[in-house]
């Protein structure tokens, strides 16, 4: 983690001990910085006296007198005990739990003013005991300036071929440390891990954007072919040591798992920003993520009331979902069929035209993954244009035309289409920066580029003249498996030669 921390260190350590009386928010800890906590002890109250206890406090804390608090989430949740559990065997670098609720976590906190922890009760009474081990730096400047941050989120149920499981949207400059993440499997169409597994989209606005793909659920927990069956273990940086199946009446016992992933020899380093996603099926998900940044962290969840904490109980997306940062948005197009690459080949009708309700030929030969029975039933046997967001520059055409079927993180050989307009304030010369991996084609207004192929995500920039107002864009982008498991996504950014970033507009109604 390479934290620039003071060479002379006083250690120092909070004991304490009570009830968190019911509805009541309690301070355990107040730190005088600067200083750096490096490793929290926490027991809640027994689990065969109040079940699913971890899930009925939560724990916050607040560094440099900042108004929001970088850590917020359910205690057991932040020291990798999700599902309500009271505990189970869990020893990783940065995580440990012991019998009865022994919570453990070692990662470093620095602060140059104050850190505050403090623990919030729901509708019951619970109880904490808590040890701070903390380090103080008397008569010396902290200059390191990153925070460290973890949020909780949960959703239930999920979407099947959908959408994956949003856990993380963060501004840099700063480096993800790692994540739980939870299942309690409700979806009996496929498997847990057939959804996917993590999507990272790093720096969408920078010079240089990452995309990073996996491919089963399990396999980011360093494990295979355990989307079914799994003994429990716990490792130093990947595991899933939560693992069991539950018999819920019906054919056949559902699953309910915990799997965590931690990057400090293979970190993550952002400098722009970093959005993360989880494929998923349609069932009931949780997950803590834990991150550095520089600046004052920003809330992309909103903690919910307390009976949407517990397992179970529904809690759809975006019901506690804040705003993202916007980054424009673009309508899509698709997914078209491209075996023998006849989409790519081919100027397509919508290339040149845009009617928002149209509806166009897929190309689909007997072989398309788009003619399922699931994939006619969401109209995918078809092209149409669907709206989307961008997120910090990044479009993903897996999470609005994925096929609907059995397998690993499913794709096809496909391609598909993204449109906006640009507003130019004058005449110029605009620098267009797209990352992709595959084949792209990019029209600016009459003008076809043809970037070509990159088989790995990279990025590229062209000088492209736009004209004074509105500008079409129009990007052409094939889908392989290629090197990222049929990752289908890209990055984009216009910029006048001022500096000014343009940002893309969704344009209504027909072509202008």
């Amino acid at each position: 983690m390479d934290l620039q921390l003071p060479d002379v260190a006083v250690p120092d350590r909070v004991s304490r001990t009570g009830p968190l009386p019911a509805n009541e928010t309690v301070v355990y800890a107040e730190l005088d910085g600067p200083g750096c906590i490096q490793h929290i002890w926490v027991v809640l109250a027994r689990p065969e006296r109040m079940p699913l206890s971890s899930r009925k406090a939560l724990i916050r804390i607040y560094f440099d007198d900042e108004p929001i608090p970088y850590v917020e989430a359910p205690v057991g949740d932040f020291f990798g005990v999700m599902h309500g559990q009271g505990w189970y065997p869990l020893d990783s670098h940065f995580l440990s739990v012991k019998a009865w609720n022994g919570y453990n976590c070692y990662f470093p906190m620095p602060f140059a003013r104050s850190a505050r922890i403090e623990f919030e009760a729901g509708p019951e009474e619970n109880r904490a005991y808590i040890q701070v081990d903390w380090q103080r730096y008397p008569n010396q400047t902290l200059t390191e300036p990153r925070r460290f941050c973890a949020r909780w989120r949960r959703e239930m149920p999920t979407q099947r071929y959908g959408e994956d499981f949003l856990m993380l949207d963060a501004n840099g400059p700063g480096q993800l440390l790692g994540f739980v993440y939870g299942v309690r499997l409700l979806d009996d169409v496929d498997r847990w891990s057939h959804g996917g597994a993590e999507n990272i989209y790093l720096d969408g606005e920078g010079e240089h954007p990452a995309f990073l793909r996996g491919i089963g659920g399990e396999d980011t927990f360093g494990s295979g072919y355990g989307g079914a069956l799994h003994p429990p273990e716990t490792h130093h940086f990947a595991a899933m040591p939560y693992y069991t199946h539950d018999d819920v009446g019906e054919a056949r016992p559902a699953q309910r798992l915990v799997g965590y992933r931690f990057f400090e020899r293979d970190t993550l380093p952002f400098q722009q920003s970093i959005h993360m996603r989880f494929g998923c099926m349609a069932n009931d998900i949780c997950s803590t993520v834990y991150w550095y940044q520089q600046d004052a962290v920003r809330p992309f969840f909103a903690m919910p009331d307390w009976p949407q904490l517990l397992p179970g109980v529904e809690l759809p997306r975006g019901a506690h979902d804040l705003p993202l940062p916007a980054s424009g948005a673009w309508w899509l197009c698709g997914p078209f069929a491209n075996h023998n690459a006849q989409a790519m080949r081919t100027t397509l009708h919508p290339e040149t035209a845009f009617q928002s309700q149209a509806t166009f030929d897929g190309l689909h030969g007997e072989e398309s993954a788009w003619l399922t029975a699931g994939s006619r039933q969401q109209g995918r046997n078809v092209a149409r244009w669907v709206k989307r967001a961008a997120h910090h520059g990044f479009i993903d055409f897996n999470h609005v035309f994925r096929p609907w079927g059995p397998g690993v993180g499913k794709t096809d050989v496909g391609a598909a289409l993204a449109r906006c307009v640009l507003q130019a304030p004058a005449d110029m010369t605009a620098n267009l920066r797209v990352a992709w991996d595959d084949a792209l084609l990019l029209r600016v207004n009459n003008t076809v580029f043809d970037l070509g192929h990159h088989y790995a995500f990279r990025a590229q920039s062209i000088q492209a003249p736009l004209q004074a107002g509105a500008n079409t864009i129009v990007l052409k982008l094939s889908n392989d498996r290629g090197s990222n498991h049929g990752g289908w996504a890209f990055a984009f950014q216009a910029t006048a030669a001022d500096g000014t970033v343009l940002i893309p507009q969704a344009a209504k109604g027909s072509d202008q």
